[in-house]
């Protein structure tokens, strides 16, 4: 951690924070509202209307990626606020008990004032101000929790005492792992790196290693116990469809090279004395490539996935510099490198066009129903346009995407192809059941496969005659881009 910067009393260094969290949550009231977390919640809303998860609400992700929002859904029906609204403040809440966390176990490390300073303003800023679009997305969250398990893991590196609040470091850690497995990649390597420093396997054995252990084992256990339809039914379709979609690896491998080798050019001209293999700055950049690991294992691309290999890539040099020994070239260059990485996080995703005042101007608040394999269509729209979704999964037929694409692309064994075969008409049925049972006002049907192919997803629909008389119940009355437009045939003209 870095020496630098102004020294600020303890009482402006938190007014500074507190500005910089506010900031945060005043850009991110238009922004917050992504497809993922318009998803997330209305799943949630779903469930406290008393739907079952897994049997009349389905989804794609482990059960902690749905529940970890339900705080959020629960607390705006009791208080009135909008979920949205609630998310963002409960990140902040988090943003800044990290924040605390960090700088006891800095002040139990005796780490001077300015040291202190720096650390916990430009993790406030990376933490509340780079995510930019990324903000509340499971990614962004836990990579909030696990910080402090780096920080800690940094100042072990040092060889200096981080006191009790390590447990909350080891809490952090264990509840991003849960959040998603990948993260043990960005928890290990750090660790993994100082026991091959000290050729001793205590690294391994400390508190918060132990304490991030028994959360991922006592999650495992819960959802073995209370969702075991999860784990039978569901898990192994996304294994089958979902998870073998990904980028070639000349698509995904330029992000990690640009920004890790950026972080060690800046680190190289800015903080030479950390530009060793075992300096201080070790830790951070072991994070980063552990980010990097996870954003390649996954092989979606997508900006949000990216998160912690930006963020700890940031941090390496940003906690480590000597600002005031900073030629002005490298200064400028720095910042407009850590601008750029903001507006990669904040990249939008090929999309759909606006479609908000075209459905309005056919139905009011209408029970809505897409068929596509992306969450984008049917969400946030959903929620902007206080309609109703009536499907049984916000992911829509996702599923079925990825085992059309993998019948299309590959030479399946006859089991596999078996196994596709099933997922497409598991989701085939549940349109089915949803059109019967849902009665949507508007369906809104896609032309593309995973946004990338051109496919007709009404003929795929149609094949199966049960699905075709109940689509005949609507007609299209427009297609704006990529989507066509159809609604019940008892609506108004």
């Amino acid at each position: 951690m870095g020496t630098s910067g102004s020294t600020f009393s303890v009482r402006q260094r938190w007014l500074i924070v507190a500005a910089i969290l506010l900031t945060a949550a005043l850009v991110q009231i238009p922004l917050v509202l992504n497809p993922d977390l318009g998803c997330l919640l209305t799943t949630n809303e779903e469930i406290l209307d008393g739907r079952r998860l897994g049997i009349d609400v389905f989804e794609l992700n482990p059960p902690l990626s749905l529940f970890m929002y339900m705080p959020a859904a629960w607390l705006a029906r009791i208080s009135g606020l909008a979920p949205e609204i609630i998310v963002i403040i409960l990140v902040i809440i988090e943003i800044a008990a990290v924040l605390v966390t960090i700088d006891r176990v800095a002040a139990t490390a005796k780490l001077d004032a300015r040291e202190r300073n720096v650390t916990i303003l430009s993790l406030a800023l990376l933490l509340a101000i780079l995510p930019g679009a990324v903000f509340g997305q499971r990614e962004h969250i836990a990579v909030v929790a696990l910080t402090p398990f780096v920080a800690v893991t940094a100042l072990r590196w040092r060889g200096l005492d981080v006191g009790r609040a390590a447990i909350v470091a080891g809490l952090g850690a264990g509840l991003a792992m849960s959040i998603k497995p990948f993260f043990a990649l960005v928890v290990g390597l750090p660790v993994i790196l100082d026991v091959l420093r000290r050729r001793s396997l205590r690294p391994l054995f400390t508190p918060e290693t132990g304490l991030a252990a028994l959360v991922v084992i006592g999650y495992g256990a819960v959802v073995v116990v209370a969702f075991p339809d999860y784990l039978s039914t569901y898990a192994p379709m996304v294994a089958e469809a979902y998870l073998p979609v990904r980028k070639e690896l000349s698509g995904l491998l330029p992000l990690p090279v640009v920004v890790i080798g950026a972080s060690l050019a800046f680190l190289r001209l800015a903080a030479p004395q950390h530009f060793k293999l075992w300096s201080d700055a070790t830790p951070w950049l072991a994070a980063s490539i552990g980010g990097a690991a996870t954003f390649m294992i996954q092989g979606k691309g997508w900006p949000y996935m990216a998160f912690a290999l930006c963020m700890f890539a940031v941090a390496a040099p940003l906690l480590h510099v000597r600002i005031r020994a900073v030629r002005p070239p490298v200064l400028i260059g720095g910042l407009a490198a850590i601008a750029l990485v903001g507006l990669y996080l904040s990249s939008p995703a090929p999309g759909f066009p606006p479609l908000a005042a075209r459905i309005e101007a056919l139905a009011k608040h209408p029970r809505l129903l897409t068929i596509t394999d992306h969450v984008g269509l049917g969400h946030p729209l959903v929620r902007q346009i206080g309609g109703t979704w009536v499907g049984s999964s916000c992911a829509a037929q996702l599923l079925a995407g990825g085992a059309i694409l993998r019948l299309n692309d590959a030479q399946p064994t006859k089991a596999e192809q078996a196994k596709l075969d099933g997922i497409i008409q598991f989701e085939r049925r549940h349109l089915l059941a949803d059109i019967r049972n849902g009665r949507p006002d508007v369906i809104l049907v896609d032309t593309y496969l995973l946004s990338s192919f051109p496919f007709d997803w009404l003929a795929w629909a149609n094949s199966d005659s049960e699905l075709q008389a109940e689509l005949g119940r609507y007609r299209e009355v427009e297609d704006v881009g990529r989507v066509r437009i159809f609604v019940d045939q008892s609506l108004p003209p």
